[in-house]
């Protein structure tokens, strides 16, 4: 039985020694715009205790919790894709980055308000949805629409369409009595 024991303590290992995350912040970054991209100069300590720069000339960010925490837990990738470091907080950043940075994230995850039910009819497994948000009218069809919606805590609703647009019905509570009903049956 010792055995069996030691041998699991020896498979078990931490995150840390796994994967290194690093901690981007105005103190080891600076992020600027080339082209009209963001970029990112990244200051490291080398193993020789000098100090090293790393640059990239164009950054894509992924929102690790794109529903709760809009401006936290951002993931930075190169044009590779792979993560070259981690902003805990968009906060941590001078108001300039912060432009930049916000910016980016809002063209990414662009996501239109909708606003009122205009119509929503179904055929053939999909549904048909005519809508009024903050950005005009809008028509797009959801294919399986029971999982194409994603309700988000008690009022909120994310709608995604057959090629992956988003949109989001911030209050359900909000809505008409006549959208809401064109809804609820979904939720």
């Amino acid at each position: 039985m010792k055995e069996v024991s030691q041998e699991k303590e020896e498979a078990v290992c931490k995150l840390s020694d796994v994967a290194e995350i690093r901690y981007l912040h105005r103190g080891n970054t600076e992020i600027f715009l080339k082209n009209g991209f963001p970029g990112a100069r990244i200051q490291y300590q080398q193993e020789d205790g000098s100090k090293g720069v790393e640059e990239h000339s164009r950054i894509w960010l992924h929102r690790a919790f794109p529903f709760d925490l809009l401006e936290e837990y951002i993931s930075v990738q190169n044009k590779d894709q792979e993560e070259i470091g981690l902003i805990r907080s968009l906060a941590d950043f001078d108001e300039e980055a912060q432009k930049i940075l916000c910016g980016e994230l809002e063209h990414k995850y662009y996501t239109p308000k909708i606003t009122k039910i205009v119509s929503l009819k179904e055929a053939h497994g999909y549904s048909f949805w005519q809508v009024e948000s903050d950005a005009g009218e809008l028509q797009f069809t959801l294919q399986d629409t029971f999982r194409s919606l994603l309700r988000v805590g008690e009022d909120k609703v994310f709608v995604f369409d057959n090629y992956g647009n988003r949109y989001v019905i911030e209050s359900l509570k909000g809505l008409d009595r006549h959208s809401l009903r064109k809804i609820e049956l979904y939720l």
